[in-house]
């Protein structure tokens, strides 16, 4: 088969789309889909920071730096969150596939990254979901209700746990089903060992986002 891929229908249907996949002979159109994936969060990232949402930190030395150096600290900035973008979709297409073709007996790599692509999809419309929540509620993301940080919150004041804690939404259960529903039709494992290497992928990077702004807001702060 060499059907062109189309992402967008991992997220409606999510069974078919990986059968299709598997069947493959070859990743028909492999190259332009990361290259429109990787495009797509460094815009969605952009946007983001557009609107200004984590520049806290920068707008509270506002009266202590001049209009030039002010204007610069922000083009670093929205230079910065465009390179994040570039970052976020590499280590989500390309790394978390490559911990993923390590369990598996005959899946191929560049299949394993197009179910990335599909997770990539939802984890976008989390970040998106953050403009909403910050610019009417004036919620930071590890407040948004579709996440356990509101309840920690109330559990502890410990900021590292609550970013951790405030990883977790209902996104992120989304893409666990989708992770699953690709891994489990690609290679073939067994479902306890799927089952471990995404909880620890993503734990893993949930603890470096988590310690990622944990180290932002105290060095800046």
């Amino acid at each position: 088969m060499h059907k062109e891929v189309r992402l967008f229908r991992g997220l409606i249907n999510p069974s078919f789309f990986f059968y299709q996949l598997k069947d493959m002979e070859d990743v028909k159109g492999y190259r332009k889909k990361v290259f429109h994936l990787v495009w797509m969060s460094i815009i969605v990232f952009g946007l983001i920071s557009s609107f200004g949402i984590g520049m806290d930190p920068l707008s509270k030395e506002i009266t202590t730096l001049s209009p030039v150096t002010y204007e610069l600290e922000k083009f670093l900035f929205f230079l910065g969150r465009l390179l994040g973008g570039l970052l976020y979709a590499a280590i989500i297409l390309f790394f978390c596939s490559l911990i993923f073709w390590t369990i598996s007996d005959e899946g191929e790599y560049r299949k394993l990254v197009m179910t990335q692509g599909v997770v990539l999809l939802v984890l976008l419309l989390e970040q998106l979901s953050y403009i909403p929540l910050s610019l009417f509620f004036s919620l930071e993301w590890y407040s948004s209700p579709l996440s356990l940080g509101v309840i920690t919150q109330y559990v502890t004041s410990k900021t590292y746990v609550i970013y951790l804690m405030g990883s977790f939404t209902l996104f992120k259960a989304w893409v666990f089903f989708i992770q699953y529903k690709g891994i489990k039709r690609l290679t073939g494992q067994k479902n306890w060992i799927i089952w471990l290497v995404i909880l620890l992928t993503n734990l893993f990077i949930w603890s470096l986002n988590a310690l990622l702004a944990y180290l932002s807001i105290s060095t800046l702060l």
